[in-house]
């Protein structure tokens, strides 16, 4: 693996130091430059050769080291790529990082998973389906990976006493992780493609209000996830004729040495927060400033210390920096609008490119992480005319969050697949269904949703 990166990164970049791309492409210096940039992040996004948060620098290293020099007279500011790594986009995940945070410490998920749980002993399809939408609402404002590790955690007691053939079993396993890959795609700050593509829109002066977000994306994933209770209830349930198991899942106890009135107003700056994040587009303050007051409020009130600062995800912000860096890139050079002039995209409809985006992104992230996806093709989306951006970079973003057929899919797949008892033809089968009818909803309902909100004008193709 690495001397075939060394060989990529070295065809990568040879051609850029001599002026090779200019002469096949048609690029001008910088944009070969960022050319040769982008294929190598790229490669390392993908490979994971090195950290993904380390390839973030990276990025950074190179537009200021190597793009910026060679641009001349013109040139933008340093200023212009080190504000990605902190700017509303960033904020916006920060504080959503926090609430997830304050949702773990203070058992709020358990409380919830809990709840879900208990009241539905006795039917396997109703415990499968009240699983499923618990992952997926905590997935809207938690980490998925954390979210289906979390469930997974809760019914692994569970598990260990079914057999690893149990119908109830698999059932478990795959409603869990897809859930919660379908959870992600209900707010901005449910998953990094939905943060990237809103940084990228917000690059081009772009607005796309929380929620407008949900009023889309929400009858999408609440519709999936019936879809794959059904989808587990045909395949696996039906089957079962034993309904013992289901009375022997055991959910743990929250933790009582926490204080009460520490758990409820934490849930009320949780909640506070969520209605500040819907109703920016009616107050005016926006959603980065919004993300500050979890932040200030449960540190500076000593209602989350120091440990949970240090172990929020600083990583996940600084690739999220260098994607956004990235696409800044793409635009600043206009390599993004050399591509699409080269590929005629620009001559497309608005739903001609919602369809085509959406499926390149659920193409490739079927083999490739959802992040790396969002970073390689929302750029591209960026260098279309102003009246083709957003529905071309909604469609890449919603679409790199629905594919889920293999292991390797998502990392919630890849964490029930290592309980065992699963196959990857199973998921194949299963997350490949599921994948096809949660993107026939997104394109339909969600289309439809978006067209209604007058978010994007789906009239002609």
């Amino acid at each position: 693996m690495i001397r075939a990166g060394i060989v990529f990164l070295s065809l990568s970049i040879i051609p850029a130091l001599f002026g090779w791309y200019q002469m096949w492409l048609g690029l001008s210096g910088p944009q070969e430059v960022n050319l040769a940039i982008a294929l190598v992040v790229s490669f390392l996004w993908v490979t994971e050769l090195f950290p993904l948060y380390v390839t973030g620098f990276l990025v950074l290293f190179l537009e200021l080291v190597w793009l910026l020099p060679t641009w001349g007279p013109g040139a933008p500011k340093t200023i212009t790529f080190l504000s990605c790594y902190f700017s509303e986009t960033i904020l916006l995940f920060l504080g959503g990082f926090v609430i997830s945070s304050a949702i773990t410490f203070y058992g709020l998920d358990s409380s919830i998973a809990r709840f879900v749980i208990q009241k539905t002993k006795g039917s396997a399809f109703l415990l499968v389906l009240s699983l499923g939408f618990a992952t997926a609402f905590l997935s809207c404002f938690m980490n998925n990976t954390a979210t289906a590790a979390m469930m997974l955690g809760l019914v692994s007691s569970m598990m260990k006493s079914l057999e690893e053939s149990n119908p109830l079993r698999k059932s478990l396993l795959f409603m869990v992780p897809f859930s919660a890959n379908l959870g992600g795609i209900g707010t901005p700050v449910g998953t990094l493609p939905n943060v990237i593509g809103i940084g990228y829109l917000q690059e081009r002066g772009l607005e796309f209000g929380f929620l407008n977000w949900m009023g889309f994306a929400f009858p999408v994933f609440i519709l999936s996830v019936l879809a794959l209770a059904i989808l587990l209830y045909i395949v696996y349930l039906k089957k079962d004729k034993s309904r013992n198991s289901v009375f022997a899942i055991q959910v743990s106890n929250v933790d009582d040495s926490l204080s009460k009135r520490n758990r409820s107003i934490a849930l009320g700056i949780i909640l506070i927060t969520i209605l500040g994040w819907i109703t920016s587009d009616w107050h005016g303050i926006s959603n980065g400033t919004v993300a500050l007051l979890p932040v200030i409020i449960f540190f500076g009130f000593r209602l989350l210390d120091l440990k949970e600062f240090r172990n929020l995800s600083w990583d996940v912000l600084i690739l999220m920096g260098g994607g956004i860096a990235l696409g800044k890139a793409f635009e600043e050079t206009g390599l993004a609008k050399h591509f699409v002039e080269v590929f005629m995209l620009g001559d497309s409809g608005q739903f001609g490119l919602f369809l085509f985006f959406s499926i390149l992104s659920l193409g490739l992230s079927c083999f490739l992480s959802n992040t790396s996806v969002a970073n390689l093709v929302l750029p591209i989306t960026m260098g279309l005319p102003t009246h083709l951006i957003l529905p071309a970079a909604i469609g890449a973003t919603i679409g790199a969050s629905l594919a889920m057929p293999l292991p390797v899919s998502t990392p919630p797949n890849a964490l029930a697949f290592s309980y065992g008892g699963i196959r990857s033809l199973e998921m194949l089968k299963v997350g490949g269904i599921i994948s096809v009818i949660a993107w026939t909803f997104f394109v339909s309902i969600g289309g439809f949703m978006l067209h209604i909100l007058g978010i994007v004008d789906f009239s002609k193709f």
